[in-house]
């Protein structure tokens, strides 16, 4: 049972990882061609690649605890613990920079 509810917060944790990679992509597509992004947006758009590596690492923690004896796998909640304070750390900042070129564009558009 335990490795099961590892398999289990391992997809919602890619899960949860696939949607923040869905928002820092298209946070660029929001702004118009002759704006810039701001500078927090192109930082966190830079660090895609982490959103990608963070359900890798934890895969691969998963196929450790498979392949374990069943009786020295080790309990589920640090590793919904540790995936669930990964994803808050970077799913907020994500959410951030996706709406500060939402905010921009419609500053600027208003302004005209």
């Amino acid at each position: 049972m335990k490795k099961f509810i590892h398999a289990l917060v391992l997809g919602v944790f890619g899960f949860g990882c696939f949607f923040t990679w869905v928002i820092l992509s298209l946070a660029p597509r929001i702004m118009h061609e002759d704006w810039a992004l701001p500078h927090f947006t192109a930082f966190c758009i830079s660090l895609r690649p982490v959103v990608i590596a963070l359900p890798i690492l934890a895969a691969v923690y998963c196929v450790w605890v498979w392949f374990r004896r069943a009786d020295r796998v080790p309990s589920w909640i640090g590793f919904f613990a540790a995936t669930t304070g990964a994803l808050v750390v970077v799913t907020l900042p994500a959410m951030l920079a996706a709406y500060l070129p939402l905010l921009k564009a419609l500053n600027l558009l208003a302004n005209k």
